[in-house]
């Protein structure tokens, strides 16, 4: 682009604009996180208080009287959302979406003082989240978080059904339901199996208990499963942890292994085929793990880290070999094991040829450079007397 009668002008460089679009998203995670939990708990005073408070509606309809649980439970569900949607939770934002929706519609059919103000509550947060639905990309739509909130949806769905349910047939169950307490009491007890006491007088009746039953119990359970399903996972884990650090300290005269790499890899596998018992050290929590189903001792920690060399015995080994794909990551574990256990025996694997001689200074007995080893076996493979078309296989041992 040029001016006239002076000298070009540079034509400004487009910008991109969807790194900081995305940037100020992820910032909007924890404002619409908050507004949510205000919404929730607006909605479940609302409902509370339509409960406690009874007013009459604007207008009467057969379906009129069922906004006080409707509005509460969409509350419990919009205060259960606001975690994951801090999160920006794709999940999180649908479900979040449907609460407002059924309390719009309730409010609808039961106008009241209570159910407008809730309904006009959750078309404001309707109104707030839409336009951000673009920025809810980080948590996956399938997976235990996403899990966890379907579960959770369910079993609100389920309690929601069960109290409309027993208030519009109340009067078929002996002694008769009547009030949004003793209907909520008969749902918990109903779908927890404890038994509620009201018993069905008519077939109606005695359908929507069997619905309840086969929707609810499956739910209860679910929800129970899925909700103490971290917790119990933490506890194994600590308890395998222990198992790992009982068998760590019972090593002796065992030879560790630092790094995740191929080399390192079939070390322990050289280790283990000449009957010496070796433990792999690794911060590659893949490796550890694929290697611990293969029967290998394979610990997760880092190799330059004192506390996590002791704890696999390092005062009580033979030797130690580092093996990183690193050779940073060799000379400090090097160094490492070195101040930690000053007559250790330790082997180094350098990936170039220059960093042998830094190894050795920095306290490996020995230091072998990988590269230098190929060449030279593939060298004496061309060039040795026996070169021929039968193929072999050469292999190092050192004394």
């Amino acid at each position: 682009m040029t001016n006239e009668g002076g000298p070009a002008l540079a034509e400004p460089a487009p910008s991109d604009s969807r790194p900081r679009d995305r940037f100020r998203r992820s910032e909007r995670g924890p404002p619409l996180a908050l507004a949510t939990v205000g919404t929730g708990l607006f909605l479940v005073a609302m409902g509370v208080l339509s409960a406690v408070l009874v007013i009459p509606d604007f207008y009467r309809d057969s379906l009129s009287g069922y906004d006080p649980p409707v509005d509460a439970l969409m509350g419990v569900l919009l205060l259960a959302l606001s975690f994951r949607l801090g999160e920006q939770s794709v999940v999180a934002w649908f479900f979040s979406l449907l609460a407002p929706a059924l309390t719009v519609l309730v409010a609808i059919f039961s106008p009241n003082l209570f159910s407008l103000a809730s309904a006009v509550a959750a078309t404001g947060l309707v109104v707030l989240i839409i336009p951000y639905r673009g920025g809810f990309y980080r948590a996956p739509v399938t997976g235990p978080a996403s899990t966890q909130l379907m579960v959770m949806v369910a079993a609100i769905l389920s309690i929601l059904f069960g109290m409309v349910g027993a208030q519009y047939l109340g009067s078929q169950f002996t002694p008769p339901i009547h009030g949004w307490s003793s209907a909520l009491y008969f749902t918990i007890a109903t779908i927890s199996t404890n038994g509620a006491g009201f018993a069905p007088l008519t077939d109606g009746a005695r359908y929507f208990v069997v619905a309840l039953i086969l929707l609810g119990v499956g739910t209860f359970l679910s929800a129970v499963v899925v909700l103490f399903q971290p917790f119990l996972e933490r506890r194994l884990e600590r308890i395998e942890q222990r198992l790992q650090r009982a068998q760590m300290e019972e090593l002796e005269d065992h030879v560790i292994v630092c790094g995740a790499s191929t080399t390192a890899r079939a070390a322990v596998e050289s280790l283990r085929d000449n009957g010496v018992h070796s433990v792999l050290l690794s911060s590659d929590a893949r490796a550890v793990e694929r290697l611990k189903a293969e029967g290998f001792a394979a610990q997760l920690g880092e190799s330059s880290s004192e506390d996590d060399l002791r704890a696999i015995g390092i005062t009580r080994a033979r030797a130690l070999v580092a093996a990183d794909d690193s050779d940073a990551e060799n000379l400090l574990t090097v160094i490492t094991a070195r101040g930690i256990a000053g007559r250790l025996r330790i082997v180094a694997v350098a990936t170039i040829p220059t960093s042998v001689a830094k190894l050795r200074k920095a306290g490996a007995n020995e230091a072998i450079s990988a590269i230098s080893v190929a060449a030279k076996l593939v060298s004496d493979a061309v060039l040795g007397p026996d070169a021929g078309p039968n193929p072999h296989s050469h292999t190092i041992t050192h004394d």
